[in-house]
């Protein structure tokens, strides 16, 4: 074979094999493509594409030509030194198959009436390594040049295999999350999906996904796929934001930490444990930035390709979280307005506690922000005194009006509101953790309170918060029959109580938080045309309306 036709041959190999690997939707179509292909150039007997399988001893057929069913399914083809050149960085050359030993069914291969092999073997990823095999039915004469352009070709095919494969692999993880997007899937079940994806496909030690609140300066949420490090759990969001620089949602490559100065602490993003990273940053929505970083243990080149790749998965993701967010801020709405609507309905029934409920909840999260409390539990606090009276909707108005003037049966009868409550806004699940500070917030510190008698800590902290604030609430605003106490007479009685009804640290806190505050105080004073409260007959005909069916199901007796 003259030296110009054999590069023409293997040119027209590479050419088409590349052309069918690009243009084809489904890869078995493409890699059958191949097989013909090389077949038909070399004018071979067949040809076979195998793969090394998951148990790394056994190579899988993946495409074959020209060759029977009978011997295509003669038994394991073994990928072991003695009879796979898949390990192998060099052409392998069979010009006997009968005497050869490295042949591992020899009689089958002369029955099928193959005489000489060319073994081609060639990485297609980190971890996934095939091999092409070309049947001829007669003796070879391959010259030194054909050595080399075989092996020319089998580095551009492994290149042409492993862009196809990537990129249906990129297809079908976006048709993946896509769907999971669609239908509604938890997020952080499609945040794991994608790094999960990234790190397999990439052949990552691991990726991690992180959300940030730009407002708050902290790290919101990660998730993460392939290891765990202590360094990695802990991270802050100033080093999050040194390192890959979210604001200019650009990404960055750091192709050896090990000696890049932008990663200064050895222990920062698991920098002993890895060599490369990628991070791509995004905007989500609002105040929230994600960050998509991907660790490799070996040093990476990284190719525009999957730049694009993880860029447009981060972005699926961040669709994700954008529904997400906005679904909450939905949520929220309705919250806030059954909220409101519990409030007004229990000040329809007692109005002469007009702005009790408000300045119960401003008190607590004042007190709860005293305390160091997290975000969370403060609107919790604020939450369960809102509400903490809602309980009172059940009892009778006469009985209302003549708080702290009651008989003894009466009294037990005001004293169902924390469980009447609890059982109310236990049936809301947004709500249902307030139902504790609710339930407690009559518990006294020493154990006399109700409904239950604890004492201590084991009162949650949220009721032992909202007890002090009712109490001072109740103390410093107008009732009727009742006159009320200046602030620093009813700061000065909470600490008297202080061990007693009261927890210590939070009558401290308290004290701290009102006089720090104390603009913020505003008791309520009794205007003139709430004087028919002193009418409770009257004013309980007025005030009366009908419970929603759901309310009144909680509630015992109706």
């Amino acid at each position: 074979m003259a030296e110009k036709a054999r590069f023409e041959y293997f040119f027209e190999v590479i050419t088409r094999t590349s052309r069918a690997l690009q243009e084809s939707a489904d890869l078995g179509e493409a890699l059958q493509i191949m097989v013909d292909t090389v077949t038909e150039v070399f004018k071979a007997k067949g040809s076979v594409l195998r793969v090394l399988g998951p148990s790394g001893n056994e190579l899988e057929l993946m495409a074959a030509t020209g060759l029977s069913r009978q011997y295509l399914e003669k038994g394991t083809v073994i990928a072991d030194a003695g009879h796979s050149e898949v390990f192998e960085d060099q052409l392998v050359v069979i010009n006997d198959v009968a005497n050869d030993p490295r042949i591992q069914y020899p009689d089958a291969a002369v029955a099928e009436g193959i005489v000489s092999i060319i073994g081609v073997p060639f990485q297609v990823t980190g971890t996934m390594r095939m091999v092409l095999r070309i049947y001829f039915d007669s003796m070879l004469d391959l010259k030194e040049e054909d050595h080399r352009l075989l092996y020319y070709m089998a580095q551009q095919s492994a290149i042409a295999i492993k862009n196809a494969m990537q990129h249906t692999r990129y297809l079908e993880s976006f048709r993946k999350v896509s769907t999971a997007i669609h239908e509604g899937d938890a997020v952080s079940d499609i945040l794991e999906t994608i790094v999960s994806t990234i790190r397999e496909i990439m052949e990552a030690r691991g990726a991690i996904y992180w959300i940030v609140d730009t407002d708050q300066q902290q790290v919101y949420m990660k998730v993460t796929s392939g290891f765990q490090m202590n360094t990695l759990a802990h991270i802050s969001y100033d080093t999050l934001k040194d390192v890959f620089r979210f604001e200019n949602e650009k990404e960055v490559f750091f192709e050896d930490v090990r000696n890049d100065p932008r990663i200064p602490s050895t222990t920062g993003l698991g920098k002993q444990m890895v060599i490369s990273i990628l991070g791509v940053p995004f905007h989500i929505v609002d105040q929230y930035r994600g960050v998509l970083a991907v660790y490799f243990s070996k040093p990476r080149k990284m190719l525009q390709s999957e730049i694009n790749f993880v860029r447009d998965s981060g972005r699926q993701g961040a669709i994700a979280l954008h529904k997400a967010f906005r679904y909450d801020e939905r949520m929220l709405k309705a919250f806030r307005e059954i909220i409101e609507g519990l409030v007004l309905s229990l000040e329809a029934k007692d109005a002469c506690t007009h702005g009790h409920s408000l300045n119960v909840a401003n008190y607590g999260k004042m007190a709860a922000q005293q305390m160091g409390l997290s975000e969370r539990e403060v609107e919790e606090v604020f939450r369960g005194g809102l509400l903490h009276d809602i309980g009172k909707i059940a009892m009778q108005d006469n009985i209302l009006g003549n708080l702290g003037h009651l008989s003894p049966g009466d009294f037990e009868t005001i004293k169902k509101h924390p469980v009447i409550g609890a059982k109310i806004i236990g049936r809301l699940s947004l709500l249902n953790e307030v139902a504790p500070i609710i339930l407690y917030h009559h518990e006294r510190y020493d154990g006399s309170g109700y409904p239950e008698g604890l004492m201590g800590e084991a009162i949650p902290l949220g009721a032992r918060i909202i007890a002090v604030s009712d109490a001072f609430d109740a103390m410093t605003s107008d009732r009727p029959k009742k006159e009320n106490m200046s602030i620093p007479k009813a700061l000065n009685l909470l600490q008297l109580e202080a061990g007693t009804k009261f927890d210590p640290d939070v009558v401290r806190s308290f004290v701290q938080a009102i006089e720090t505050n104390i603009d913020s105080v505003q008791p309520y004073t009794m205007p003139e045309s709430h004087a028919a409260c002193d009418n409770v007959e009257n004013a309980g005909e007025k005030r009366r309306f009908p419970l929603p069916e759901w309310v009144r199901r909680c509630i015992p007796g109706f």
